[in-house]
């Protein structure tokens, strides 16, 4: 299922880590026998600095995903009602308003057929999905200074790159990111927020909605 967004001009909604300020989207399902439900996965996000707070956000459409399970016992023709109570922040840079809807998707069991133009469409969504690593990344704290080591080939090609921290207080969010190669690792270098926690999960952004989503263990940088 993917929940469309399209914020009016001047508008914006927000990643799940909102930065500084925001809300991200909150969802309670009620689902029937046999369905069960995913985690909401977000498209790469952008950044958005108000009054010096960094906020991350989507100024333009962009759809939040989220997969059904559907039990394999439930036969062909099984009506499956599928309700969610969806709760989210729309602001400008001078407003905000919280918004909700009760969302309803009446499904039935087919044999698994998408059409051609639903594809696309679920494709188009799904590109702007972070790819997750793959590999082991790094951090080390230093007083205030945080280094993040993301292992990427020494030629991959990034665009205006930036480190989201989907771990809360991890960064401080509005501090300035510098990135530094060494040989297929690309090094963060950030600011703490306070105490480093355990592990730092995470999405860099390497180009216009291409992102890698990692998590970061206590390592060598």
């Amino acid at each position: 299922l993917a929940f469309a967004m399209i914020p009016k001009s001047g508008w914006h909604g927000y990643w799940e880590n909102p930065g500084d300020a925001g809300l991200g989207m909150t969802l309670e399902w009620t689902l029937p026998k046999g369905v069960n439900v995913g985690e909401l996965r977000y498209p790469v996000p952008e950044t958005l600095i108000i009054a010096g707070l960094m906020n991350h956000v989507y100024e333009g459409p962009y759809a939040p995903l989220v997969t059904l399970q559907i039990a394999p016992g439930l036969a062909p023709g099984t009506r499956l009602p599928i309700s969610v109570r969806a709760d989210w922040l729309a602001c400008t840079d001078e407003i905000c308003v919280p918004e909700s809807a009760t969302l309803r998707a009446n499904l039935t069991v087919g044999d698994g057929a998408v059409s051609a133009a639903s594809t696309k469409r679920f494709d188009d969504w799904r590109q702007r999905l972070p790819a997750p690593l793959g590999s082991q990344a790094t951090f080390a704290a230093d007083g205030k200074t945080l280094r993040i080591a993301i292992p990427f080939p020494a030629a991959g090609t990034i665009d205006a790159p930036h480190f989201f921290a989907r771990t809360q207080q991890a960064v401080r969010y509005g501090a300035p990111q510098a990135f530094y190669r060494d040989g297929d690792r690309l090094i963060v270098e950030t600011e703490v927020s306070g105490a480093a926690p355990g592990e730092i999960g995470g999405l860099l952004r390497i180009g216009p909605h291409l992102g890698l989503d990692l998590v970061a263990k206590p390592g060598a940088v």
